[in-house]
């Protein structure tokens, strides 16, 4: 019975009544990039963080990278959820909690702010309520970027994580998340009352 809610709850999600949590380091969803970095000459990876304050848990549905290029690796998409700052992480990009690979959708020399949208809902990545975050992608040919706008994203490059503002920029990435709701103690009464 509770697949079947869940199956209607992301049908009504995907329905055009569009996400719970949307956000875009360009400051719009859609932002059109309007520079671009190379993965060999600015970064090989494009992260940035954000906080959950919804006051519910995120359900990650989808990604949009304004990039060009080829398949990615394994960790053409990253995640790391629990971050302890607003700082990169750590670790190497494969160290992200979760991953997966996409193609974008120009190839290499192609349009990078077109964006490449990445649909990530089968794989269950739920970010807590009041939890820092950090969310990219792999850059395999040319990354989409503005002038820095305020919003602090990180390349990888040379081995280490280094700020985009430092140079001025600001990659350009999207997700979209709806809220997660745990049905196991959900009653029928509070959904109908959340729609």
């Amino acid at each position: 019975m509770k697949y079947l809610l869940l199956s209607v709850l992301m049908a009504f999600s995907l329905s055009g009544f569009g996400e719970d949590f949307e956000y875009n380091t360009g400051g719009a969803i859609g932002y059109i990039a309007d520079l671009s970095g190379a993965s060999a000459g600015w970064g090989e990876w494009f992260i940035t963080s954000a906080f959950n304050d919804t006051g519910h848990d995120l359900l990650l549905i989808e990604f949009g990278f304004p990039c060009s290029g080829t398949v990615t690796g394994d960790f053409g998409w990253v995640v790391w959820e629990s971050m302890p700052d607003t700082g990169p992480p750590s670790g190497i990009p494969e160290s992200s909690d979760y991953h997966g690979s996409f193609t974008p959708v120009e190839g290499p020399g192609g349009d990078p702010s077109v964006y490449t949208y990445v649909n990530v809902s089968s794989q269950c990545i739920i970010i807590p309520d009041q939890t820092q975050f950090i969310f990219g992608y792999q850059n395999t040919d040319l990354g989409g970027q503005t002038p820095f706008n305020g919003v602090e994203t990180w390349s990888w490059h040379s081995s280490v994580w280094a700020s985009d503002e430092e140079h001025y920029r600001t990659a350009v990435i999207q997700i979209k998340a709806d809220f997660s709701y745990d049905l196991d103690s959900t009653t029928w009464g509070s959904i109908k009352n959340t729609f």
